[in-house]
């Protein structure tokens, strides 16, 4: 079993209510539609433009003229729960309106004041396929998962750590998440340095190891050590437990005080489930 490691937990998002309808803390002006090609990221559309990113996530946009790439809905709140239902799990459950015209609604997800979620729905046309005409997501974008609310994340079974300065850490050089529970990896969590780096070095916390994941792990998690004299801090904080690594990055250490550290091995094989 050499798949990919899953970053994606269960998601517990997916059967949570939805708060759709109440105004955004700041309004959108700019346009709610753009032609292919432009905008910050040309692949999210109108959407890209609107979120306020410190590490941009993922998004995405139709611009056909006759929508046939999921269901229409009756409604603008119809059409985003359409699409959560769809898939769009990435987008958190509490939405509000930024801006509306005639056939188009903004809906944002803010955190201080900052979009960091945007999705667009539009009233237009649409296949038989698709229901006919009706509601559809145009375009959305989203920043990267840990500046989303806090506890949408938390839900997603992300963590959120800082740096040595208090800002948080983007999942391209920290991403920390709990197993899948499809997988009943729920107990495990893995922590893995540089997102996009396949030789990145991921390291896992499991109390409970299953004796067929033992394989893929280095050595044995340890609940309780002494950190080295050699470990090197890394400045990452998730309130008061901080990360040291190895010198040769072979363990990581998380924990309060150095005298009582945890110790999660390395894991020596891509690890993923069905």
């Amino acid at each position: 079993m050499s798949a990919a490691l899953l970053p994606l937990v269960a998601l517990a998002a997916c059967g949570s209510e939805r708060s759709l309808g109440e105004a955004a803390a700041t309004s959108y002006d700019g346009p709610l539609t753009l032609a292919e090609g432009e905008g910050r990221h040309p692949r999210a559309g109108a959407a890209r433009d609107v979120v306020q990113c410190d590490a941009w996530g993922t998004g995405g946009a139709f611009h056909g003229d006759v929508y046939a790439e999921g269901a229409t809905s009756d409604t603008p709140g119809g059409a985003v729960e359409t699409a959560h239902s769809e898939g769009l799990w990435s987008m958190p459950r509490d939405l509000a309106v930024a801006a509306e015209s005639d056939d188009r609604v903004l809906y944002v997800a803010e955190v201080a004041g900052r979009a960091k979620a945007a999705l667009v729905v539009h009233d237009g046309e649409g296949s038989d396929g698709a229901g006919g005409d009706g509601w559809y997501v145009e375009s959305w974008a989203v920043c990267d998962v840990v500046e989303l609310p806090t506890d949408f994340v938390e839900e997603l079974g992300y963590e959120v750590w800082t740096d040595a300065a208090g800002r948080i850490v983007p999942t391209r050089r920290l991403e920390v998440f709990r197993g899948a529970e499809h997988c009943d990896w729920q107990d495990m969590t893995f922590l893995s340095l540089g997102r996009w780096d396949d030789q990145a070095p991921t390291f896992v916390r499991d109390p409970d190891p299953d004796p067929y994941l033992r394989r893929y792990l280095a050595e044995p998690y340890l609940p309780h050590t002494t950190l080295p004299p050699d470990a090197v801090d890394t400045g990452f904080r998730r309130g008061q437990a901080r990360l040291w690594l190895a010198p040769d990055r072979s363990r990581a250490y998380v924990g309060t005080a150095p005298d009582d550290v945890e110790m999660w091995p390395r894991l020596v094989e891509r690890l993923g489930c069905e």
